[in-house]
């Protein structure tokens, strides 16, 4: 059995099944049992644990980590160092590796490959805008989801691994086949090795292999600095162009010739999506086969061979040793004739017009080539066919200047802009109307769009580790304290905007920061409508008590009609709140009633809802004076619990008591409301949702009480849905 299973680090995280074996650490699956929460668990190796500088690296960037919070990176919620053991917790992923998914389908499908490229170069660009580079992207540090979300996992631990020497090394043997050239000569890196990383895993996706592969991992790393890999669509056919182009620029060797920014990759990889017949025109001639390449070199090994082979006769001449380069002196002593000074003939010094000859051709031609270079700079006229006149391309979009200009190489390069789109060129090398040559490469620069910030899950994190996170993302922080009941004084409750938001650069975020525990106060919530389980537990949750108390009602058993304190007052806690019930025992019969019939006095009519003059009787409702029987249509949206009261539309007087309306059985039917008054009335009818508390007028009525009839002048049927949003 695990050393490490049943240990429990920081007394809360218990560690409970190993699930993932790495060449320095291993992860565990935990609980966090102050959060009630499944966790995983990486232990680094001991090792690298007992490593003095490893572990000062480790803790200060980690901890940065732990607030790179993306929906595509696997979040950090703590890092530790107990029993001589460092340690980091990490958000627990159901799921299998890009790699697993790679080697159970062989290959996979373009639209399958874009969509988990583009989610892991969005988790990139937020780590590289921090100045962070992963230096490990490999489809075994993908996470797959079973939704199709990506998730990258390990992010700074190869950040820091560049500190100690003998890491570096292994990380970079371990991670071999996805390495750019440049880390494996051991050069210094940037986010442009992740890009290549991502590039191989594109054309492992498309073709089911690694496009290098060896005996050995040294092998391996050779093929990536010296040799080209073959095209994914002599693998697989079916690939577009290009997307290939695309992952031939992520792997190119130069750094300077790749994708500079995962955002310019996206770019590409969005124009694909839209138009799979797109082409960038990256590259021309098809890249030649290792084994194509492997021939020529044999063939110019077996024709040096050859030439070694054989023995042209030559004469053969002793080579004359040459002077250690200590024994040269910078004025030989048989340079010096001891005659000379007997020489009395004049000689002529021709050292210093040559010189001046030289200096005056140097002057000149310099002259010559500065005027040329100022004169080419700004002409404007062209002077032969090969010459070029420099359109404005400031505030087209990149690949319609491309498109349109094709004459001339655009090479971009990126820059975040406020006042351009995304796409939209807003510099230029050379100034509209000047004179370039055909074919001639220009530098543009390419807007990224206004820079976006993704808002970091902060809940639960104290207020100045929250207040640093989001300052350092170049967000404006705005405290505001509220009362908590869950939380702790001093930590987060929640942001608005939300976690995982995305905003512009310098958006105020408000951060709500919990003082405690309200004292003794709470507000009484609505359970009307709701059944007698949902009603017990919200007033529960609310810090009351309460009390069931069933009554006798039409309304289905369970459901609560009313409770003896209002909703929305405020109240001492533990108090007790009574909820009224129905047990579903009384029943209504239908009476079939005219819109227009006129009742009678002293008349006793069963089932009819009536308020106002009248008595309720056990055998029905006894009507007294004039009265009306408004039939009231209910549409049959209306499936909720409502109130309705009819009010007098002259002086707003409620005429009848509030009524409970079950949606549910009046929907798309009738409820009849009786009247009493006297002479003629305009009225409107008005429903409450007890859920939301909006009320609103659904129908307006014209009604004679002397002739005992009415007409309805306005009805909104959507007044019902509005209520219940």
């Amino acid at each position: 059995m695990d050393k490490f299973i049943g240990l429990k680090l920081d007394g809360r995280y218990q560690i409970t099944e190993l699930i993932g074996v790495g060449g320095m650490s291993d992860v565990y699956k935990g609980i966090d049992i102050m959060e009630n929460r499944t966790v995983a668990v990486k232990i680094l190796k001991r090792e690298f644990s007992e490593n003095e500088e490893f572990i000062r690296y480790f803790r200060n960037e980690s901890r940065a980590i732990a607030v790179l919070s993306h929906p595509n990176i696997v979040k950090i919620f703590d890092v530790g160092y107990e029993h001589d053991l460092q340690y980091i917790v990490m958000e627990y992923i159901n799921g299998i590796t890009l790699k697993e998914c790679i080697e159970q389908k062989g290959m996979l499908q373009w639209r399958e490959c874009v969509h988990y490229t583009i989610q892991i170069l969005r988790a990139l660009q937020l780590a590289h805008d921090r100045g962070i580079i992963h230096r490990d992207i490999k489809p075994q540090n993908v996470m797959l989801l079973a939704d199709g979300t990506i998730k990258v996992m390990d992010f700074g631990i190869a950040c820091f691994s560049r500190q100690n020497a003998g890491t570096n090394t292994e990380r970079t043997m371990g991670s071999v086949h996805y390495v750019s050239p440049e880390q494996a000569r051991g050069e210094r890196t940037d986010e442009r090795g992740d890009i290549y990383s991502v590039g191989v895993m594109m054309y492992e996706m498309l073709t089911g292999r690694k496009p290098f592969d060896g005996d050995t991992p040294v092998a391996v790393a050779l093929k990536h600095m010296n040799e080209e890999p073959v095209r994914p669509s002599e693998y697989n056919s079916n690939i577009y162009k290009g997307l290939e182009e695309i992952v031939l620029r992520a792997m190119e060797k130069d750094p300077t010739k790749r994708y500079q920014s995962a955002s310019g990759m996206i770019r590409d990889i969005e124009a694909f999506k839209s138009d799979q017949s797109i082409t960038f025109g990256y590259f021309d001639e098809p890249v030649k086969k290792p084994e194509q390449q492997s021939g020529l070199l044999e063939g110019l090994k077996t024709s040096v061979a050859k030439k070694r082979s054989a023995k042209p006769k030559v004469k053969k001449e002793k080579p004359k040793p040459e002077p250690e380069p200590e024994e040269i002196e910078e004025y030989p002593e048989e340079d010096y004739d001891d005659d000379d000074d007997e020489d009395e003939r004049p000689r002529h010094n021709y050292i210093l017009p040559i010189l001046s000859a030289m200096t005056v051709t140097v002057i000149i031609v310099a002259t010559l080539f500065i005027a040329n270079v100022i004169m080419g700079a700004f002409q404007t006229t062209a002077s032969s066919s090969n010459d070029y006149t420099m359109p404005s391309l400031i505030g087209l979009n990149y690949y319609e200047a491309r498109s349109l200009y094709t004459d001339i190489q655009l090479v971009a390069s990126e820059e975040y802009s406020s006042e351009y789109e995304a796409g939209i060129i807003m510099e230029q090398e050379k100034a509209e109307g000047r004179i370039v040559k055909v074919g001639d490469a220009i530098k543009v620069t390419v807007s990224k769009g206004t820079r976006t910030v993704t808002i970091p899950d902060v809940v639960n994190y104290h207020y100045s580790s929250t207040y640093a996170a989001l300052t350092g993302e170049s967000l404006t922080v705005q405290r505001v304290e509220i009362e908590s009941d869950d939380i702790s004084s001093g930590y987060v409750v929640k942001t608005d905007p939300v976690a995982y938001s995305t905003v512009e650069e310098g958006t105020t975020v408000k951060v709500y920061v919990s003082i405690g525990p309200s004292v003794e106060d709470t507000t009484v919530p609505s359970v009307i409508g709701k059944t007698v389980d949902e009603a017990q537990n919200l007033i529960e949750d609310n810090y009351l008590v309460a009390k069931i108390q069933y009554v006798e009602s039409s309304e289905e058993a369970g459901t609560v009609i009313d409770q003896s304190i209002e909703s929305g007052e405020t109240v001492t806690r533990n108090t007790t709140v009574t909820i009224y019930v129905s047990d579903g025992t009384v029943t209504e019969e239908d009476v079939d009633i005219g819109e227009d019939e006129i009742f009678d006095s002293g008349t006793t009519y069963p089932g009819i809802i009536i308020d106002g003059g009248t008595t309720e009787t056990d055998t029905g409702t006894t009507v007294t004076g004039n009265t009306v029987i408004l039939n009231i249509d209910i549409p049959a949206k209306a499936t909720n619990t409502y109130y309705v009261t009819v009010y007098n539309s002259e002086n707003g007087e409620a005429l009848t008591s509030t009524i409970t309306l079950n949606g549910a059985e009046y929907a798309g039917g009738t409820m009849s409301i009786a009247l009493t008054g006297e002479g003629s009335m305009t009225v409107y009818v008005m429903a409450k949702s007890p859920r939301s508390g909006l009320q609103m007028t659904f129908a307006e009525y014209e009604i004679d009480f002397t002739t005992g009839t009415y007409y309805r002048t306005n009805y909104w049927s959507s007044a019902f849905s509005i209520i219940d949003s």
